[in-house]
């Protein structure tokens, strides 16, 4: 048993949740405040990787940080810790986020990275990935879920891999690092397209209802007319 005042072991899981995008293809809307049933897609990723076992997930916002920031702290994440930080320069490019999101997790063998506006994807989804990142092959530093031949997220990844992005420069993540190293990048192939089904445009929403029968509501405050013109 560990002394009350010994230093917590690293946790198993931890996850970064990308939400710094500005939006514009949707008319700047803050997609992640889409609702699905009634919970915002951020409440919904935040509530599904706690639920695959996340014990600390950290949030990187950016462009719309002023509207997502009292979603935030309306969220009970439960025994999941949940912190969150500002990109200041959120048009860096996703490796950039994804280092504002590392600097505040703790060391982990497991870092998960997902997107905060994927509509469709399930606990079983988030499970599978881990599953696989744990079953991997030796020399795998990379796990990435596919639909067709296209990556996905979230993807899994551990210490290594999270060294080398914190080394990298502005405008390089793992995209590049996955190719420059594709044999340590292992793929999780996916028969449906929940991976890698996220809502760009007003014509993704239209399609997301058509073909899935899932309806995403508009943020208070935001004007359905926003779309439209976006399109």
């Amino acid at each position: 048993m560990s002394r009350p005042d010994a230093p917590a072991a690293p946790p198993a899981c931890a996850a970064v949740l990308l939400a710094a995008g500005a939006g514009r293809r949707m008319g700047h809307l803050p997609k992640s405040l889409l609702r699905r049933d009634g919970e915002t897609l951020l409440a919904r990723q935040v509530r599904l990787l706690a639920a695959a076992g996340a014990a600390h997930i950290a949030v990187v916002l950016g462009h719309h940080a002023d509207s997502l920031l009292p979603e935030l702290q309306r969220l009970d994440a439960g025994a999941t810790r949940l912190s969150w930080a500002v990109n200041p320069e959120p048009d860096a490019g996703p490796g950039s986020s994804l280092r504002c999101g590392l600097a505040l997790l703790p060391d982990a063998a497991t870092v998960l990275v997902a997107l905060a506006d994927q509509p469709l994807l399930e606990l079983g989804d988030m499970q599978a990935v881990l599953h696989a990142w744990q079953q991997r092959g030796a020399g795998t530093e990379l796990l990435v879920p596919t639909h067709g031949g296209q990556p996905g997220h979230p993807i899994a990844f551990g210490p290594q891999l999270r060294a080398a992005v914190m080394a990298m420069a502005d405008g390089q993540g793992v995209r590049e690092w996955r190719r420059a190293h594709p044999q340590q990048v292992q793929h999780l192939p996916a028969a449906h397209a929940r991976y890698c089904t996220d809502v760009d445009t007003p014509q993704n929403l239209e399609r997301l209802q058509r073909e899935c029968g899932v309806t995403l509501a508009c943020p208070p405050g935001f004007s359905l007319s926003l779309w439209e013109r976006a399109g």
